[in-house]
């Protein structure tokens, strides 16, 4: 039991870039007028007398503790689908430390494994398992790899780049079953048996909303704890944030799901200023992401090509491809961009990139179309240049320009 530790970099502990797994925990933070309880779990909520019943699992002892304003931050579960032999052993989830400590525990005993699903955590842990030299295979029942963050066509370049390091890859592939005596032996996808004695469930999570359900707090259209844009729940008392809260998205302002680390950070800044007496505005979410495919580094902001398309916003995409240095220095990578833009306005909407410096070419993006900038302001911003670090034009400056063309 921990007070802080960080679920996502247990791929990267699990591949073995994390020296040991416990490097992953912090200490509880001992700040004046903070008691951090660990190894206590609430079990309801007295809305009327404002109180919070909980109960020390070492000893079970219960305790009631008072509250001026309470923050909801009860995080989600792993997703686990009701496929037959989900509970046989060697199937896990990747959510917890135990987990990534069950998962470490097993693989000197594993030679082939099974990643179901194709999201972050899925690649993550498809690649971490294949740098401990296994034989990985992925499966997706949709029909590309990272749906939701990468337009169909980014997603070839990931794929492409999974296939070269020996991840076999299975797209619009359902699993019909998971196969064994007591521990997995194999995966049914279709009419073919896959061999594998590790199953990893990497289909995303659910919501923990008990605690908030028995107490009476309403839900929203997403089927997580509706907030005001102060992250104020049903209860002007109580405020909800992270994977257990609803956001709304940022161009359309309905609700949505966005289950990051990222954002429950930004909400838990905003709730804890609320609720010591601040009036501090969230703004919806960009969904910015990144992620990492075997070296090769992703990120996406804003919305999708087939996302915008979807909420009803007319656009123009443009995707270039470059280098992420010049060619006559060492190290050039290739490096994907592809922008999306609104027609009519010409405000950028969102983006994606594949290469070298992703992740601060995603943020910047995210500033950008925060901020309502055009496609022409990206096109002739001032940027930085150096042999070992850029190109001497900007890849976003290039995507940009080839989406002004269209235009």
């Amino acid at each position: 039991m921990y007070a802080t530790y960080h679920p996502c970099g247990l791929p990267f502990a699990i591949g073995g870039d994390v020296p040991h797994i416990r490097h992953l925990v912090e200490a509880a933070p001992k700040l004046p007028g903070v008691d951090v309880m660990i190894g206590t779990v609430a079990k309801s909520i007295n809305r009327k007398d404002k109180i919070v019943e909980v109960e020390d699992r070492r000893t079970l002892k219960k305790m009631m503790i008072a509250y001026d304003k309470l923050i909801l931050a009860t995080g989600s579960l792993p997703l686990v689908p009701p496929i037959p032999g989900v509970n046989l052993k060697n199937v896990f989830t990747l959510r917890t430390m135990h987990d990534g400590e069950e998962i470490l525990a097993t693989l000197p005993r594993t030679n082939k494994a099974v990643v179901i699903g194709a999201g972050p955590i899925g690649i993550e842990a498809a690649s971490a398992l294949k740098e401990r030299g296994l034989d990985v295979t992925m499966i997706e029942m949709k029909p590309s790899a990272l749906p939701g963050m990468l337009d169909a066509d980014m997603s070839e370049a990931v794929l492409e780049k999974l296939n070269q390091v020996g991840i076999k890859t299975m797209c619009c592939s359902p699993v019909k079953e998971i196969k064994g005596e007591g521990s997995v032996s194999s995966v049914v996808v279709g009419e073919t048996e896959i061999p594998s004695d590790m199953v990893i469930l990497a289909m995303g999570v659910k919501p923990d909303l008990e605690l908030a359900q028995q107490a009476g707090i309403e839900m929203g259209a997403s089927k997580l704890i509706k907030v005001d844009d102060h992250l104020r729940t049903s209860d002007p008392d109580i405020y909800a944030i992270g994977d257990c809260a609803e956001s709304k998205c940022f161009f359309t302002g309905r609700p949505m799901r966005s289950q990051l680390a990222t954002t429950a950070i930004r909400m838990g800044k905003v709730a804890g200023a609320n609720a010591a007496g601040g009036d501090k505005v969230f703004p919806g979410v960009l969904n910015t992401v990144v992620s990492s495919a075997y070296g090769l580094e992703l990120a996406a902001a804003g919305l999708t090509a087939q996302a915008a398309k979807d909420a009803g916003i007319d656009v123009v995409t443009g995707r270039i491809r470059t280098l992420s240095k010049p060619y006559f220095y060492p190290g050039a990578e290739p490096i994907i961009v592809k922008l999306v833009v609104e027609r009519g306005t010409r405000k950028l909407v969102g983006g994606q990139i594949i290469g070298d410096g992703s992740a601060e070419r995603a943020t910047l993006l995210a500033f950008a179309i925060s901020h309502s900038s055009t496609v022409d302001e990206l096109a002739s911003m001032e940027y930085s240049y150096a042999p070992p670090v850029n190109e001497c034009i900007e890849p976003l400056m290039i995507a940009a320009e080839a989406v002004m063309r269209k235009l």
